[in-house]
């Protein structure tokens, strides 16, 4: 079945939207309407319904960034257009939970297309063929709610752009085992194998000197050189130290492009290995890094490897024997001269104590 296409949305889009989302649809999963929509937060430009929920995303970057909205089928408890003050026309959907999502405005030529299929999905439901996926993503996502809720956290709680750049850096299952909140310093994360810095989002990237953006700093515990913390009364900085990052080296594109914060080479805002670090809040960390210091000296403990040792020629009369036994066939065939036979056999019957 073929999706029913805004009409603000060019052909070429159309199919380069579709191919883009078919790897983030379940099995069974297809597109029956997509729109062109005009959302900022999160942004977006693209709406659509399929036989399992509404997604709203930005074209330019779902093949990595996936969905920025999500509302599944069974979740659906009605389905409006709700007319904003300066005459945009949202789609909002209002959950069983009552929670109301906004999807966007939608052009006023495909309003009435699009609400009508999402109330249709609201009425019938996920269909039976990818209500299993559906199910078991939902209880993927309960599971993994509840590990990073239950992840100990030190100091501010991270900001939600924070917490997403984690998520992204982690595999799949995987989640820190501790965390301290700087505010808008930043973020230090612990991991099994692997520390990480993070200043991302508004406030914490201006600091950083780099608005809009951010950084994002892996350290393998094997290359961790150090862990300081500098302070004074009430402030201070906790530095990272490895190869890369000694001191006070600033190693990243921002530092000279611009008169800006990176201008200072010693600012702990700014650098990419350092957080600023609140000394009440070190000291309640305190035990966690200590731990996190001990997996990081099991981490750079040498592995000895232990060669195999080579078999040893079997020993007793029947040993003795065979080693003989070839010798003298070397002998009868003229390899070897009568008193180089003598010779290796004294050899032989000396390493065997028989001598």
């Amino acid at each position: 079945m073929q999706p029913m296409i805004g009409t603000k949305v060019k052909e070429r889009h159309a199919q380069k939207w579709l191919a883009a989302i078919a790897p983030r649809l379940y099995p069974g999963e297809v597109v029956t309407a997509l729109s062109k929509t005009n959302m900022l937060r999160p942004q977006c430009d693209a709406v659509a319904v399929t036989n399992a929920r509404v997604v709203a995303f930005l074209g330019l970057d779902v093949e990595t960034a996936g969905f920025k909205r999500e509302v599944v089928a069974d979740s659906i408890a009605r389905a409006d257009i709700v007319k904003r003050t300066f005459g945009a026309n949202t789609l909002m959907i209002t959950t069983r939970g009552g929670e109301e999502l906004g999807l966007g405005d939608l052009p006023a030529a495909d309003q009435e297309m699009v609400l009508g299929v999402a109330r249709h999905l609201g009425l019938t439901g996920a269909a039976p063929e990818v209500r299993q996926a559906v199910a078991h993503q939902a209880e993927l996502d309960r599971r993994s709610d509840a590990a990073w809720g239950g992840i100990d956290v030190l100091g501010s709680q991270p900001s939600d752009k924070a917490w997403k750049a984690l998520k992204d850096h982690c595999s799949p299952g995987e989640v820190p085992w501790f965390v301290i909140g700087s505010g808008a310093g930043g973020v230090f994360a612990a991991f099994d194998d692997r520390a990480m810095i993070v200043k991302v989002g508004g406030m914490t990237s201006m600091m950083a000197g780099s608005f809009g953006g951010g950084r994002v700093t892996t350290f393998p515990y094997g290359e961790i050189t150090g862990i300081e913390y500098n302070s004074g009364l009430a402030s201070g900085v906790l530095e990272v130290l490895t190869p890369s990052y000694s001191g006070t080296a600033n190693k990243d594109y921002w530092r000279g492009t611009r008169s800006s914060r990176n201008a200072d080479a010693n600012d702990p805002w700014t650098l990419s290995n350092t957080l600023p670090l609140g000394r009440a809040i070190y000291q309640r960390a305190l035990p966690r890094l200590n731990e996190m210091r001990a997996r990081i000296a099991e981490a750079k403990r040498p592995t000895v490897v232990v060669p195999a040792s080579q078999p040893q020629p079997p020993s007793g009369p029947s040993g003795v024997a065979d080693e003989l036994g070839k010798l003298a066939a070397l002998r009868d065939q003229g390899v070897l001269e009568d008193h180089e036979f003598q010779s290796a056999k004294q050899r032989i019957l000396a390493r065997h104590g028989l001598g």
